[in-house]
């Protein structure tokens, strides 16, 4: 068990078998896999556009980089958001069941930017549990 910072809040989060079972259970229409797979499309996507960017244009500023991508990953946010948080409410879920459902848990959330450190503890630990590796 391990415990991090999620938008101000203390959450211990856990990964183990209960929590792919767990996952079905709230998710009925998602695997945690996929949601691994969005969440690795996504980022793998927004490495790629940066890469281009840079090639096309050298003298490009950080701040135009992170515009244009941002601009172009807002097809993909959605899918990106639902992913992230649910991997970790079921993280947090599996630590302490008495967290509440989902969109409880949302709800305390006061914000979600798709560069939180917290997705990327929840997102390597998840991994790591199922997929025995660092990283997605």
């Amino acid at each position: 068990m391990k415990k991090i910072d999620i938008c101000g809040k203390e959450f211990e989060i856990d990964c183990n078998a209960f929590t792919y079972i767990a996952y079905r259970q709230k998710f009925k229409d998602h695997g945690i896999f996929e949601d691994f797979k969005t969440i690795n499309d996504f980022t793998t996507m927004q490495v790629l556009l940066t890469a281009e960017l840079k090639k096309k244009n050298p003298e490009i500023s950080e701040t135009e980089i992170i515009q244009a991508v941002s601009n172009s990953m807002l097809p993909y946010l959605d899918k990106y958001i639902e992913a992230i948080t649910r991997i970790g409410y079921i993280c947090c879920y599996t630590a302490n069941q008495n967290i509440g459902e989902y969109e409880d848990w949302l709800k305390g959330l006061t914000r979600v930017n798709t560069n939180d450190m917290w997705i990327v503890e929840v997102t390597e630990l998840a991994v790591n549990c199922f997929c025995g590796r660092e990283g997605i």
